[in-house]
């Protein structure tokens, strides 16, 4: 495990920022009156839950790209990505919580990023794995 310590401190810091994006969630529940199960409501709160989905829909495609930049690269590279793509949500978020067309340096930071990560994830295992 210490060979990881940068890849599991960025998985530490994205869980966290997942679960600050769904306690801002139930904050806002409160704050705008939106009973749950209720997904609709002020366009603040609509804006502060789809930047908590949005953010749990990115996770699907980070989490395997954290871990595979850490197999395929090294600790360091895999927690530099995740601490990046972390910025890249609250950014988002923050952003998103405020005025729906400011979002984009958080979700190209944090998206953008990742797409990039992914390609270069593909291109590292072709060269190593198919090229010879």
């Amino acid at each position: 495990m210490h060979g990881m310590a940068w890849t599991l401190a960025a998985l530490i810091v994205a869980l966290g920022v997942y679960v600050w994006a769904a306690l801002k969630v139930g904050q806002a529940r409160g704050k705008y009156k939106v009973a749950a199960p209720a997904t609709t409501g002020s366009p603040e709160f609509e804006r502060i839950l789809r930047a908590q989905q949005n953010t749990v829909e990115q996770m699907v495609l980070f989490l395997p790209l954290l871990a595979l930049a850490c197999l395929l690269w090294n600790d360091m590279a895999a927690g530099i990505y995740g601490f990046v793509w972390s910025a890249g949500r609250i950014l988002y978020i923050e952003t998103y919580a405020r005025a729906a067309e400011k979002r984009s340096a958080g979700f190209l930071l944090s998206g953008g990023l990742s797409m990039g990560v992914l390609v270069a994830i593909l291109i590292t295992f072709l060269l190593r794995h198919v090229t010879g």
